[in-house]
Order: C-alpha cells, then structure tokens, then sequence
C-alpha cells in the first residue's frame, strides 16, 4: 500500500512539473512569436545566411525550441550587421533572462555604436552589476561615459580595471585621455609612455606624439613618429561575447579584418579560424587566402604558406603580393630557379608593382647588373616615392660604382620618405665623418642616437669612428625638459 501511493505521488509530481514547463514553455513561444522582428528581405543576405536566419525563426516560433532559436537568430542578425533586429532579439532574451548579462552588453554594443550613450550606459552598469569581472564591460562602460563628458565616471571605471588587471594598457590609455583633457600633461605623459611601451605603439602612438609636441619634446615626437612608422593601427581590446558572433559571419571582409586584429593581437589560432571560414564562404577571395598564407609564414608553415600564395596568383594574376611572397618564400626555401620564374611571371602580370620591380632590382645588382638594378631601382622609386627602401638600395649602389654625390642624394630623398629610417641615417654620419665635418657628423649621430630603430651595432661603429676622426667620444645632446 505504501509503495503505491508512493507511486502515486512522483506520478503527481511528474505530471505537476510537466504541466508547468509545458505552460512555461508555451508562456515563452508566445512571448518571443508576439515580438519577433520581421525577417529581412531574403535579397540584402547571403543565400546561406537566409537559410540560416529562415531554420531558426521557425525554431523561435516554436514551443520546445523558442529560446534556442531566439538566441540563434540574434547571433546571427548580429554578426552579420542587421543590428535593428539584433536589438529587438536582445529586448526579449532580457525578458526571458533578466540576470543574464551577456544579452545587455551585446545590446549595449549596438546602441553605443548609433551614438545612443545613455542607454547604453545604463546596460553596462548592469552588466558590471551582474559580471563584475567581465573588463570588456567595464572598458566599454568607461569609453561609453568618457564620450558622454563624464570624466569622473569614466576614471572610476579604469580604475576598476585596473585593480583587476593592473597593466591593463586600454585604461590606462583611458585615464591618460582623461588626463590630457584635463591638462594635467606630466601624468598623462608618464601614463602614455607606459602604454606604448607595453603595446609597441600600437596604442597611445598619436596622442603622445601630439603631447611631446604640446611640451616642446620635438625631437622625442620626431623619434617615435619613426620608430612606430609601421606600427599599424589601433587595435580593439578583446571582448569575447561580442568577437564569438564572428563564428555565424557570412561577411568574408569581416571575418578578414576581424581575423587579422586577432593575429596581430597573438590569437594566431582565432585567425586561422576565422580565415578559414571566409574562404569557405567565399573560395575566390584573394585576401583571405593571402592572410592565411601570412600566418602560416609567420608560423614557419611553409607549405600552407606556398599553398596559399600560390593560390593568390591562380585566383587573381593581378594582385602582386601574391607574386611577391610566392617568390621571395621560394628564394628562402633554396628554389632560386623556381623564384625567378615567379618574379619574372609577376612582373608580366603587374608591371607596375613597385614592390616587384625592387624585387628585379635586388637580383640584377646581386647578379652584378649596375645599369639593369639602376633602371629598376628608379622604376620602384617612381611608382612608390614614399618609401624609403628602394632610395636607400639606390643609393648604396652608386655609392659602391664611386659615384658617391649621388649616392648621398639618394639617401636624403629616403629620409624625406622616413626621416628615421636607420640606413639612410647611419650613411649620411658616415659621409660626415669620412668628409671631417664635425658638426653634420654630431647632427647625424644625435639623430642615430634616438632612433629606437637603429642597430645597436651601427652605433657602435660609428662612434668609435667618430672618435678616431675627432679625437673625442661622442655625446648626444640632452633631450629639452
């Protein structure tokens, strides 16, 4: 008797907790089917991703499967720039999961990039309310109110992050920007110069150029204006809820620019990822498959990488850094036939590549071939002037033919394209020492002195050379205060 009504009672509460997640469930589906925002025309999409968005409507509509195809549809609107239904998506999951975070700083994301910053900001601080160690959130909350000028906000917020991660760069570049528009310039100097020595200027490279400038640091600007001449551009920090919709992208040029951050950011497994993707979706995209080919390279992949490159010459004969690093990857791997037979074929392809033609220019004179390198030198030089490279190649061949004057013509022409270019420095002190003139000497080597890009070995050179022309040691001068 006992064993039945036990029976009995689990049969009740089965039932019981059955019939309320069916009415949950129910309570759900129509929730999300009452809100859900009208598909786009399937024209403004990618077949594949009409599909896509088209399967999990028909789940958000669903009884069993309304939440699962809700989130799937905001993900995929999402990722692929239909941000108004994003938005919508985002209103009802905050319905269904009000203690859910990620949902309002996706939200937050998307609202913060129409110029809509107070409600934003309201998202954020319950984002940081719900996820206090989320430092995207607080990094976005801190830029979300320094935009808003609320600078005393935006630096409590830094400072949060900073507690979390004391060598965040993206806060203190924060603060820093809060300091320069405060004037308090001796802080915002010493916060900069933390940040881009830790990002090798990838960050804070402008605003501390624009501030050594603003104190009369000239030749410090002038330093880091050529140490960081490459340094690329600004990079986002990582934020993993808003960078993991780039796995429902249908967008190859996203993926690729969102891979090549990730790569350069050291997240080489990301961009590969990402790449691959674009090149699923898109199998004739030469950038996609150049950037793959780039990675691999860096990762002394070298078949992937010649695969890749290779790949860029048959899908688009034109594009010329496909030839280039096809054949300078082959002249490495000790295939100098093979390299001059793709250079050659380039060359055909792209007669105006500059890059090419220094490439033609490097193998004529390492052949012994003045005049040819001469011509293609000059070819490389009138199809890119502002690059300082083919200048200084030039210039040192006419240096070596004894046509010295020329030479050193050609190496001011690159310091007008890159006043801090190492090479063309370390020539012009050493004609000024070998020619005695002291002052031009101490000018160059002074220059040479706070170039980061020198070699230390060069200025070891050239000042013991200037020791022995002078008979005294070089001193650079002091930097202004």
């Amino acid at each position: 008797m006992k064993l039945r009504v036990i029976v009995a009672l689990f049969v009740i509460v089965l039932a019981t907790a059955g019939g309320w997640w069916w009415w949950h469930a129910g309570a759900q589906q129509a929730l999300v089917a009452s809100a859900l925002p009208v598909r786009p025309d399937q024209g403004a999409m990618a077949p594949a991703l009409g599909g896509e968005v088209a399967q999990a409507d028909v789940r958000a509509r669903s009884r069993l499967t309304a939440r699962r195809g809700l989130v799937e549809l905001s993900r995929l609107y999402h990722g692929n720039g239909f941000f108004a239904e994003a938005l919508t998506c985002y209103s009802i999951l905050e319905q269904l999961e009000p203690a859910e975070p990620r949902w309002l700083h996706l939200h937050a994301s998307i609202l913060a990039g129409y110029g809509e910053l107070d409600p934003a900001i309201k998202l954020w601080q319950r984002v940081t309310q719900l996820a206090p160690d989320y430092v995207a959130a607080r990094l976005r909350l801190g830029d979300a109110f320094l935009k808003a000028n609320q600078a005393g906000p935006a630096a409590a917020e830094y400072e949060r992050v900073l507690k979390l991660h004391p060598d965040d760069s993206y806060a203190l570049l924060g603060l820093a920007r809060i300091d320069l528009e405060a004037k308090q310039w001796a802080r915002a100097k010493e916060r900069l110069e933390t940040v881009v020595r830790q990002t090798n200027f990838s960050l804070g490279y402008d605003l501390i150029v624009s501030l050594y400038e603003r104190l009369g640091l000239r030749d410090e600007a002038a330093v880091i204006r050529g140490s960081a001449k490459a340094s690329g551009a600004y990079r986002d920090f990582p934020d993993p809820w808003l960078n993991e919709l780039m796995d429902v992208c249908y967008d190859p040029y996203r993926l690729g620019l969102t891979a090549g951050v990730a790569a350069q950011g050291g997240d080489t497994a990301t961009g590969i990822r990402l790449l691959q993707r674009a090149i699923r979706l898109s199998p004739d995209d030469v950038s996609s498959h150049f950037q793959l080919g780039g990675i691999a390279e860096m990762q002394k992949d070298t078949k992937t990488a010649r695969d890749q490159f290779e790949l860029c010459t048959q899908i688009s004969p034109t594009f010329s850094d496909g030839w280039a690093h096809l054949s300078d990857l082959q002249a490495r791997n000790g295939e100098p036939a093979a390299a001059e037979r793709t250079l050659t074929e380039g060359l055909a392809h792209c007669p105006d590549s500059p890059g090419l033609h220094l490439m033609r220019a490097r193998k004529l004179r390492e052949a012994g071939q003045a005049s040819a390198a001469i011509n293609e030198y000059q070819t490389s030089i009138q199809l890119r002037p502002n690059e300082p490279d083919a200048y200084v190649e030039l210039g040192k061949l006419f240096i070596e033919l004894g046509q010295e004057n020329e030479g050193i013509r050609q190496m001011q022409l690159a310091l007008e394209a890159d006043p801090g270019d190492p090479t063309a420095l370390g020539m012009m002190a050493f004609h000024a020492i070998s020619t005695t003139h002291e002052s031009e000497a101490h000018h160059w080597l002074n220059r040479i002195a706070q170039q980061p890009r020198a070699p230390r070995e060069l200025t070891s050179v050239l000042f013991q050379a200037y020791q022995q022309a002078f008979g005294r040691a070089f001193t650079a001068d002091r930097p202004a205060d």
